[in-house]
C-alpha cells in the first residue's frame, strides 16, 4: 500500500479499530463481570436497526472517558462546542467527496455529544440551560452531514431528493418526540431514533467510497442506499409518532373538540 493510499484509508482504519476495540473490550468485560446496567441506556430499546450490545458497549466506553475528562475540570459547554465544530466540519468534507473523513468527524462529534452530558452529571453541574444548548447543537449535528451530501449530489435530482427526505425525516422524528415530551407524554420506543440515524449515516459515509458497483450509474450507491433507508424509515417513524401522540392526547381529553 502506498503512502497516499494509506492516508486515504486512514479514517476507515481509525473507525474500524476504534469500534472493534470497544466491542472486544466490552465483550471481555461482560464475560468476566457481566453486563453494565445504566438507566439511560436501558431506556433506549433495542430495535431491528440497532441491537442492545453496541449501545451498551459505546456508552460503557464513553462513561470511562467522561470520568477522566470530568476529573480534568473540562466544562460540558466546551465539549458541546467541540461537538458542534466537528459536526459542521462534515459539510465541506462530504460536499467535496471525502465521505470517510466526514464519517470520522461525525463519529468524534457524536462522541462529544454524549460526553458533555456524562461530564455534567459526573461534576454535578447538569442544568436545563445546558440541555437546551445541547438540544440545539444536536439539531445542527443531525443536519450537517446530510447537508454536505446534498451539495455533493446536487447534480442528481433523484439522489438529492433522497438526501433531503432523510434530513426532513430526521428532523421530524426529533421534533415530534420533543413536542410530546413538552406535553408530558411518554412515547414508546420507535425506529430511527437519533443514535440509530447517526450509526446509519456514519456507516453510509465511511464505507461509501470503498463499496462501489461499476454496473450502476449512481455515484457511491452504498451511501445512497443507506441514506434512502434513513429517509424512508425516519419519515414513516415520524408519521407513526404523530399518530401515537394524537391518540394519547385524545385519551387524556386533549383531542379534537366537537363543533358546538
Amino acid at each position: 500500500m502506498t503512502a497516499i493510499a494509506a492516508y486515504e484509508a486512514a479514517p476507515l482504519w481509525i473507525l474500524g479499530v476504534s469500534v472493534f476495540g470497544v466491542f472486544g473490550a466490552y465483550a471481555a468485560r461482560v464475560m468476566l463481570l457481566g453486563r453494565v446496567t445504566d438507566p439511560r441506556v436501558q431506556r433506549e430499546r433495542a430495535t431491528v436497526l440497532l441491537g442492545r450490545f453496541p449501545m451498551e458497549a459505546m456508552h460503557w466506553a464513553l462513561r470511562g472517558a467522561g470520568g477522566a475528562i470530568a476529573a480534568l475540570g473540562v466544562s460540558p459547554d466546551a465539549i458541546t462546542w467541540a461537538s458542534l465544530v466537528l459536526s459542521v466540519t462534515t459539510v465541506p468534507l462530504a460536499a467535496t467527496g471525502h465521505f470517510d473523513w466526514a464519517a470520522l468527524s461525525l463519529a468524534l462529534g457524536s462522541a462529544c455529544d454524549a460526553l458533555d452530558g456524562i461530564v455534567a452529571r459526573r461534576r454535578q453541574i447538569s442544568s436545563d440551560s445546558g440541555e437546551v444548548f445541547d438540544a440545539v447543537v444536536d439539531r445542527y449535528a443531525d443536519a450537517m452531514p446530510l447537508l454536505g451530501l446534498a451539495v455533493y449530489y446536487r447534480g442528481s435530482v433523484i439522489v438529492l431528493l433522497v438526501v433531503l427526505a432523510a434530513m426532513l425525516g430526521s428532523g421530524l422524528v426529533s421534533y415530534v418526540r420533543a413536542k410530546a415530551e413538552s406535553m408530558q407524554l411518554s412515547l414508546p420506543g420507535g425506529l430511527m431514533r437519533r443514535h440509530e440515524r447517526l450509526v446509519y449515516i456514519g456507516v453510509a459515509l465511511a464505507l461509501g467510497p470503498y463499496l462501489r458497483v461499476p454496473q450502476l450509474s449512481i455515484d457511491r450507491p452504498f451511501t445512497v442506499a443507506l441514506i434512502a433507508v434513513v429517509a424512508v424509515v425516519s419519515n414513516i417513524a415520524a408519521a407513526r409518532l404523530t399518530r401515537q401522540t394524537r391518540m394519547l392526547l385524545a385519551k387524556s381529553g386533549r383531542g379534537p373538540r366537537a363543533e358546538g
